[in-house]
């Protein structure tokens, strides 16, 4: 069985993989959900992943999905070490959890080159690819077993923000392609040292991103 692992509060990354989920005809899908935990709200200059939550809880969306719901904590996931676990929402996972080989995260960045927080703003504001990879992951922050990884398309007309949408797009299409996508994968290791984790980008350097992102689009045409 697939299990998708989020939060007991409503989640728009996990809302919208479950509902492709089942319109590609996954009817067999297991939400494990754990406690939300309240973090620091950052405030970014220019946000871009701002989407708001339908308004249904989890478990409740699970029932008219037809889908199974627990209510867990992040050690009970080893309960279900025999399934792939697709991460719709989690925070930082335990090492004896995530040594299982079993849990997927979809990147919003072409690993390994940009990892950590913000990632599509510091690909751009350091002209690096913009992409999409899913991987196993490990203890190392948006490392381990390479799945797949695809470039994010670029087009003169683009916005900031339209660009954002469709990297948001391809990572849930990819998380739920990986189902199928991690029994033919090579599943190489991924590298933990051309790149260091990111932190959110500061104000300062957003000042700069939209500067270099119209450089990007100019240099299109």
């Amino acid at each position: 069985m697939i299990s998708v692992l989020t939060y007991n509060a409503p989640h728009r990354k996990t809302q919208d993989l479950l509902m492709r989920l089942k319109i590609k005809g996954y009817n067999s899908i297991r939400v494990l959900a754990v406690p939300w935990v309240k973090r620091k709200n950052y405030k970014p200059l220019i946000p871009h992943r701002n989407f708001e939550n339908l308004n249904i809880k989890p478990n409740e969306l699970a029932l008219r999905l037809g889908y199974d719901f627990h209510e867990i904590v992040i050690e009970d996931l080893n309960k279900f070490k025999n399934d792939y676990i697709l991460i719709g929402g989690a925070g930082i996972l335990p090492e004896e959890v995530v040594n299982c080989g079993k849990i997927i995260n979809s990147h919003p960045a072409y690993l390994p080159y940009v990892r950590g927080l913000d990632s599509l703003k510091w690909a751009i504001y350091n002209n690096e690819k913009i992409g999409v990879t899913t991987h196993i992951i490990s203890k190392d922050c948006d490392a381990g077993k390479l799945i797949k990884r695809e470039i994010v398309p670029i087009y003169s007309w683009d916005t900031f923000h339209s660009l954002a949408f469709r990297q948001y797009d391809l990572e849930i299409n990819m998380l739920v392609d990986s189902i199928e996508d991690v029994k033919i994968a090579v599943l190489e290791d991924l590298s933990t040292e051309i790149s260091k984790p990111t932190r959110r980008m500061p104000h300062s350097k957003e000042k700069e991103l939209l500067k270099r992102f119209d450089k990007i689009l100019n240099d299109l045409q």
